[in-house]
């Protein structure tokens, strides 16, 4: 038999039984900063006692009536940069992270901020003293320039979503593509097209920075293959491949971080000794890089493709990492926990993995990319 409604459990009975008004009995369940702590937890002891549990429809429709109403501003939120300055990073892929996490902070009543870490005189000290005096809760980082990246602040004060795997310590909750199936995928477009030996160019910090998921993704697909289309993977050092991807194909790109870049004997001994008909390019671009370390055109008979499109030309297909989605998702994901008011280090950090797309296009995404990023200059709010 259905049980009387009567003996149910309600959030009238659950604001008598904690002794509080109907409203903070709402906040209380949702963990609500207005309220005290200390009310909080009576109002959740309370509903414990009781076996309160929400009733579904009428969340629903709760949400529903808040948010038809004109947005309010919230609070402020941080974007956390690894750059000295907005001129160092408008041209990254990486700033889609920003223009979806700004997007969606403003349609939930939030405003994004960006902080650059590397700005001159800013330690990591300063940035958490200043963070805390302007009242900033919730921090969103963009993905760092080295694997195993640390940033130390006082976590208890502030709730943390990072946007990819470059942050290693801490460990927060973190959105990211998903850089294996990204790879599957790549493999899987490649080999549909009919090309038989197809080959991967990575860039051994970039991989690094990805957890080695495309590096273990490609030898997955290679797992299944006859051995004498196996081709050895041709590593790259860490190269600055922002500069590498200049407007002009002659561009000479810095000294790299650390390591040598693989020299023109290297690279055209691996080209002709593998013959592929295919290239996978990861962490750079392999059309480029034979062009300035051999000074002659990549071979047009070959099929490229970049696991980064920002990071190609119109002569690749490839992986949109969907950046500027892992922004807004991070910022939905970001705006819950202070919704809970759930500030501090997480016991069991959550990943969120993103889908991407695949392009075989270019030219029409990159006309995509150019509108955002031509926005990103008028609408960006740095730090003074």
């Amino acid at each position: 038999m259905p049980s009387d409604p009567d003996d149910r459990a309600t959030l009238v009975k659950v604001a008598r039984e904690a002794g509080v008004s109907l409203a903070a009995a709402s906040m209380g369940l949702r963990n609500h900063p207005r309220i005290s702590l200390q009310t909080r937890k009576r109002v959740q002891i309370a509903a414990k006692k009781l076996g309160y549990k929400p009733d579904p429809q009428i969340s629903r429709l709760m949400w529903h009536l808040r948010n038809s109403k004109t947005v309010k501003y919230q609070e402020t939120l941080a974007f956390l940069s690894d750059n000295a300055q907005l001129a160092g990073w408008v041209s990254y892929s990486q700033a889609d992270y920003y223009l979806g996490a700004a997007d969606r902070a403003g349609e939930l009543g939030y405003r994004m901020e960006v902080f650059h870490l590397r700005a001159p005189g800013l330690t990591q000290t300063g940035l958490g003293r200043m963070l805390r005096n302007r009242g900033i809760r919730g921090l969103i980082t963009s993905a760092f320039r080295e694997p195993g990246a640390t940033l130390s602040l006082d976590w208890q004060h502030f709730a943390t979503v990072a946007c990819g795997y470059s942050l290693a310590n801490p460990e927060v909750d973190r959105v990211t593509t998903d850089y294996y199936r990204a790879m599957l995928k790549a493999t899987e477009m490649l080999a549909q097209s009919g090309c038989k030996r197809i080959g991967l160019c990575l860039n051994t910090s970039d991989d690094t920075k990805v957890l080695h998921l495309w590096q273990s993704a490609f030898l997955f697909y290679q797992h299944h293959l006859p051995a004498r289309r196996q081709l050895p993977i041709h590593e790259l050092s860490a190269v600055t491949w922002e500069l590498m991807t200049a407007s002009s194909p002659k561009a000479k790109p810095r000294l790299p971080v650390r390591g040598a870049p693989a020299g023109k004997n290297d690279l055209h001994a691996w080209f002709r000794a593998t013959r592929p008909d295919a290239v996978i390019s990861a962490g750079c671009d392999f059309p480029l890089e034979y062009a300035q370390t051999t000074g002659r055109p990549a071979p047009a008979r070959v099929r490229y493709c970049n696991m980064n499109i920002h990071h190609a030309d119109a002569r690749s297909c490839g992986i949109d990492q969907a950046s500027y989605l892992v922004g807004r998702h991070a910022c939905s994901h970001l705006v819950a926990l202070l919704t809970r008011n759930e500030l501090g280090l997480p016991g069991h950090p959550q990943t969120t993995l993103t889908e991407f797309r695949w392009i075989d296009d270019w030219n029409e995404w990159h006309d995509g990319w150019l509108k955002r990023n031509t926005r990103l200059q008028s609408s960006i709010h740095t730090t003074k």
